[in-house]
């Protein structure tokens, strides 16, 4: 009778503590799913920029639009062109962005890195060195992390462009025109604003990098807890 109690408990606690891990994982599921539905609705911007600035006008100039029976081809080669160039361009931008929040969640990266910073030798730079040999210290010196900023430039640069091309697809002003937008916002005309647009634009923005960081973290704590009760058993 003791015994089975004893099983009874011990089949209680495996069961309650394998809870949790299960709701990580459908958690961590349906996370992922949101990343790519949140992806594929977020190539449009791109692809109708790319369409805008007539990279698929082959699909309306070519010799095949000009021929019968033939013209259906050449509007879909144009729209899978453009749908194509559309789809690198949001691929390349989402890299830029999404590549240092990986980095930073790597922990093998981030101790080569501190490693090689560390141990690395550092040169002296002298106020009678020649200005090229000081521009190649300041360079060599800082070639460890060197990578982590030059990547963060180009993050910036690549928001910027990103920007742009959300605050055209999803303008929240009726003129288009950013000056307005930020005038609407000061002066604090709110009714001016059109709200669903600046959604869209914000989750066209920062969707997929705000869902990988949801989908790690979410990966880290069941790592933790899966850790810490496999530590108490």
């Amino acid at each position: 009778m003791g015994l089975g109690a004893k099983n009874s408990s011990s089949n209680s606690k495996q069961s309650s503590s394998s809870v949790p891990q299960a709701w990580f994982k459908v958690l961590w599921f349906f996370l992922l799913l949101s990343i790519v539905a949140i992806a594929l609705v977020n190539i449009k911007p791109y692809v109708d920029a790319v369409s805008a600035l007539g990279l698929n006008v082959i699909g309306d100039t070519n010799l095949l639009s000009k021929i019968p029976f033939l013209n259906g081809i050449g509007l879909a080669l144009g729209i899978g062109i453009a749908g194509l160039t559309g789809f690198c361009l949001w691929a390349t931008f989402q890299l830029i962005e999404v590549l240092p929040v990986i980095l930073y969640n790597h922990p093998g990266f981030l101790e080569e890195v501190i490693k090689d910073a560390d141990s690395q030798t550092k040169y002296a730079i002298k106020d009678n060195d020649d200005p090229t040999v000081q521009v190649l210290k300041k360079t060599y010196n800082t070639l460890p992390t060197a990578f982590l900023d030059n990547l963060s430039r180009i993050r910036l640069a690549a928001y910027t462009l990103d920007f742009l091309i959300c605050f055209w697809k999803y303008s929240p002003v009726e003129s288009g025109k950013i000056t307005d937008f930020f005038y609407f916002v000061l002066t604090g005309q709110w009714d001016r604003i059109l709200f669903l647009n600046l959604v869209l634009a914000l989750i066209t923005l920062f969707g997929v990098e705000l869902g990988l960081n949801l989908l790690l973290w979410v990966g880290k704590l069941a790592f933790t807890i899966n850790r810490t009760q496999s530590t108490a058993r």
